[in-house]
């Protein structure tokens, strides 16, 4: 659940879909009683865009490093501008055919992690699987990078909160607002699930 919950009446938290060329952020301002997305603004921060103020040199540092540098310091500054009581990730999905970017995705999600505990400690850091995320919109089990953008278009509660039209962002934005949204139902504590029907069994 949400840290402090229950003595605030609006908060903001922060969504994340990690990747270390393109990092898809979702912020979330959020109504606790009664419950209501009041706004979500949905970007990509793109490692070769970003500004690399580390000083670190070239040769000693692999480009890798570098980006996760860049990542963790645009997060760094929208932490500065929200201060948010969470933060949610997407956990890294190991594929098979791509071994090698589950080792990439868990050092971004390492450097993120890290930007979040060193400004504030208190900040809340989840995660959400990615297979979740699906569930909640109804296309688990579905592939293609358009079905989580097609399956949100019909989350009334989501269009309506979005400061920017869900055509106008790109995959990684549009994962981002999903894993808010996933946490939002799932995780939060904020909203209440209907309980599942159970079939009686009769004794005989």
């Amino acid at each position: 659940m949400l840290v402090h919950d229950k003595l605030l009446e609006e908060f903001c938290f922060i969504a994340i879909d990690p990747g270390l060329n393109n990092t898809g952020i979702a912020i979330f301002y959020v109504k606790v009683n009664p419950f209501e997305i009041l706004s979500i603004t949905a970007s990509t921060l793109r490692a070769d865009r970003l500004i690399d103020d580390s000083g670190l040199d070239d040769e000693n540092f692999t480009e890798r490093l570098h980006k996760r540098y860049k990542m963790g310091n645009a997060l760094k500054r929208i932490l500065e501008e929200t201060n948010p009581c969470v933060v949610v990730s997407e956990s890294p999905f190991f594929d098979r055919r791509k071994p090698g970017s589950f080792a990439v995705l868990t050092e971004v999600l390492t450097t993120l992690f890290d930007t979040v505990v060193n400004y504030n400690p208190l900040i809340r850091f989840s995660m959400v699987e990615p297979l979740l995320v699906k569930k909640v919109l109804g296309v688990a089990g579905r592939k293609g990078k358009e079905v989580v953008r097609e399956a949100m278009s019909k989350e009334t509660l989501l269009i309506q909160a979005l400061s920017s039209p869900l055509e106008h962002l790109d995959e990684h934005a549009v994962d981002a607002v999903g894993v808010g949204y996933t946490y939002l139902l799932k995780k939060s504590g904020l909203v209440q699930e209907k309980p599942s029907a159970k079939k009686e069994k009769h004794v005989k």
